[in-house]
């Protein structure tokens, strides 16, 4: 599936949520099996199926992490008593600096 597709099916399980990194072109570039992953994976996320990881910057923030394949990352953060915000996908080496920055 396209990433057109993709957002779409996120969107429909996180609400108004903002694509982050080089979504696109990550979600584009994987394997349907692993798209279907991070689908998975975040309708896990929105059920409270998976515990959440607590930032140090800001505590009212909570995230989410997925390892897809060898080399992207998955970030999804929310509010912690409120709304998703973001979904990152990237590769590792921009998933560590997007970790350092959220404070995770």
């Amino acid at each position: 599936m396209l990433h057109e597709e993709g957002r779409r099916i996120l969107l429909e399980i996180l609400g108004e949520v903002r694509f982050e990194g080089h979504f696109n072109k990550c979600f584009d570039n994987i394997k349907d099996s692993q798209q279907l992953q991070i689908i998975d994976w975040a309708r896990r996320c929105a059920a409270k199926d998976i515990g959440p990881i607590q930032s140090r910057k800001n505590r009212d923030i909570i995230g989410f992490v997925n390892r897809i394949g060898s080399s992207l990352r998955a970030i999804l953060t929310k509010e912690k008593k409120g709304f998703f915000i973001a979904l990152f996908l990237d590769k590792h080496k921009y998933y560590e600096d997007e970790m350092e920055k959220l404070g995770f």
